[in-house]
This record gives structure tokens, C-alpha cells and sequence, in this order.
């Protein structure tokens, strides 16, 4: 698969990575896979650029998924409601049934979050004189525009192409403009910088908190997540709506996959120490106390997980700062060339 994927672009692939769709030298390749998880056979299929007729986009609906993870945030705030009405004491039976109620409504928020923020569903065919294929990786509606943006342009200038009438039909100027457009394809949103910036921000402030161990401190990193919690969610919105690097994109994803892991264990830590101590719960200072003291409370272990996640969270972030500048330099190059190549094209005045 390493030899396919060097000699082809990826386009887009589903959820677990079963099936894909490349871009080739002229063509497309849908690779079809079968199985759980791990594709246990994969079927190739592939489409030239100039032989397709059509390519048929129809939005579905999307309210079942949405259903399903209300569910889920249901079943767990009545879990941990009707154990803090049964339970007299914090008994460990207790904090592990709070646990689970917990883990499950953030589970359940997150993929409701990641649901809302990729968009509405769609299914999407390719249609060829002898063929039509239903191309499961573009199941999203915003990507599925997106992707079918970016082989508009080859699709045309390969069928301009093609002989007509026993002549070679040959590309006008607009075929060079269409190869201008794609070289200035990609955008990067202003929110995106600012993202990164404040999980700098807040891997930092995470990692003084935990070695200074000061109540501050400790209110300043609770502040911040709350704001990058915001912040990722506005720029996975604002990535997904607009054509983005795709690299610039995974690290939003993993810096929202940091943050929700985060905010678990804090949870589960906070049951914890609450029921150890219950001057913990007293006010807003109670929390607080509580999260200054994870190397006391929490041992080494989880001061090392917390530690952990905030060295992830600002690594991440960083590396997305020096991906942003260099795709910044990228694009200020793409439009200098599309710049000229559409000035080549014009017309002499007086002709």
C-alpha cells in the first residue's frame, strides 16, 4: 500500500480507513474495502477522468445519529442523578459508578460535537458510460464539495481533450486559469493561528500549574480550557466549511482528542479526591484546592498523565504554527504562479 500511496493522492477515506479515493495520473482509484476495523479484503476500482459522465451528490439526513447520541447524554446524566440520590457516603462503588456515568456522557458528547461539526451527510455516485459507483469516503456533504472542487478543474481540462469528431480538441485559455485556481485551492481560516495559539497557551499555564502548585494558577488553566474548548470547535467548524490542508486539520483533531481525554480524567480525578476529602466540594475554591493538589492527591501516575497531555497539547499546537508557515510560504507561491500564468494568457491590447 506504501508504493500506492506514493505514486497517488488521497482524496478522502471513510472513518476507520476501509475505503479510499485517489487521485492518479489521469484517473481516479476507489479502493473498496471489507471488513471490521481492519480491511480483510479490498476491492480496486478506477475511473477515467476523461470517461466520467456525471458525478450525482444528494444530502441525507442526519437526525438519527444525532438521536442516538442525545441518547447516550441522557442514559448517563440519569446514571450519575440517580446515584446521587441513592448514595448516602462516596463509597469507591460509588466513585466508579459516577465513573462510568461521567465517561459515558463525554463519550457520547464528543461524538455528538464531532457529528455537528462535520456538517451535514450526503451520499455521493460516479457515473460512467457502463458503470455508476457509490463512493462511500464522501459521506460528508461540505468535504464531498470540497473534494469534487479540487477534480473539477482536471476533469474538464482531461475531457477538453478528448477527440471530437476525429479532431483533438484542444484546451483554451480557461483550462490555464482552472490550473490557477487549483494551485490557489487551499485556504487556511484566521481562527485556526489563534487556536493554536491559546493550547500554547494553555500547555504551558497546565505545566506551571502542576509545578508550582498554586490556586491562581489552577483557576487561569480551567479559564483557559474553556476557551480553547471554544476556540477548536470554531476552527474544526471554520476547516471542514473551507478547503484546508489536510494536515492543518488533523492536528485540530488531535488537539480535540487531547482536550476531551483531559477533561475525562480530571472528572474521574475530581470523584476521587472528593470523596477522599469533602472540604474538596465547598464553594468554588474546593475545586480549585482540589486540582492544585494532583501531585499530592493524585501520585505520581496521574501527575505524569496531566503532564502528559499538556506537553502533547503544546507540542501539537507548535508543530501546527510551523505547518501554518509553511503553507503559508506554499500559497503565496501558488498565487504568484497563477498570477503569471493568467497574465500570459491575456491578449496583446489592439488585437
Amino acid at each position: 500500500m506504501s508504493a500506492f500511496s506514493d505514486n497517488y493522492q488521497r482524496l478522502a477515506r471513510d472513518l476507520f480507513g476501509l475505503s479510499s479515493l485517489w487521485l492518479g495520473d489521469g484517473h481516479l482509484v476507489y479502493v473498496k474495502g471489507k471488513g471490521f476495523l481492519l480491511p480483510f479484503a479490498e476491492e480496486y476500482k478506477r475511473f477515467r477522468l476523461s470517461e466520467i459522465e456525471a458525478v450525482n451528490v444528494a444530502r441525507t439526513s442526519r437526525i438519527g445519529f444525532i438521536l442516538l447520541y442525545l441518547f447516550g447524554l441522557l442514559l448517563a446524566g440519569l446514571i450519575v442523578a440517580l446515584i446521587f440520590l441513592l448514595a448516602d457516603t462516596m463509597r469507591p462503588i460509588t466513585v466508579v459508578a459516577l465513573s462510568i456515568g461521567f465517561t459515558i456522557g463525554l463519550v457520547s458528547l464528543a461524538l455528538l460535537l464531532r457529528h455537528l461539526i462535520l456538517g451535514p451527510t450526503c451520499v455521493c455516485d460516479i457515473q460512467t458510460r457502463l458503470s455508476r459507483e457509490r463512493i462511500r469516503p464522501l459521506s460528508r456533504y461540505h468535504r464531498t464539495l470540497e473534494t469534487l472542487q479540487r477534480i473539477d478543474g482536471l476533469v474538464r481540462e482531461s475531457q477538453a481533450k478528448v477527440p471530437v469528431g476525429g479532431e483533438q480538441k484542444q484546451p483554451s485559455g480557461g483550462a490555464k486559469r482552472e490550473g490557477g485556481r487549483r494551485l490557489e485551492f487551499f485556504q487556511i481560516p484566521s481562527v485556526v493561528p489563534v487556536t493554536y495559539g491559546i493550547f500554547v497557551i494553555l500547555g504551558l499555564a497546565g505545566l506551571t500549574s502542576l509545578l508550582l502548585e498554586s490556586v491562581v494558577l489552577s483557576g487561569i488553566v480551567l479559564f483557559l480550557i474553556l476557551a480553547a474548548s471554544l476556540a477548536v470547535t470554531l476552527a474544526l467548524i471554520a476547516v471542514v466549511r473551507q478547503p484546508t490542508p489536510e494536515s492543518l486539520r488533523t492536528v485540530l483533531w488531535l488537539l480535540l482528542g487531547c482536550h476531551f481525554l483531559a477533561m475525562g480524567v480530571g472528572v474521574v480525578y475530581y470523584l476521587v479526591v472528593a470523596m477522599r476529602e469533602p472540604s474538596y466540594t465547598l464553594g468554588v475554591t474546593g475545586p480549585l484546592e482540589a486540582f492544585t493538589a494532583i501531585a499530592s492527591e493524585g501520585g505520581m501516575l496521574l501527575y505524569g498523565v496531566f503532564a502528559g497531555l499538556f506537553i502533547g497539547m503544546t507540542v501539537a499546537a507548535a508543530a501546527g504554527w510551523v505547518l501554518i508557515g509553511g503553507w503559508r510560504k506554499k500559497l503565496r507561491i501558488a498565487a504568484g504562479m497563477a498570477g503569471s500564468e493568467e497574465g500570459s494568457g491575456k491578449a496583446p491590447a489592439g488585437e
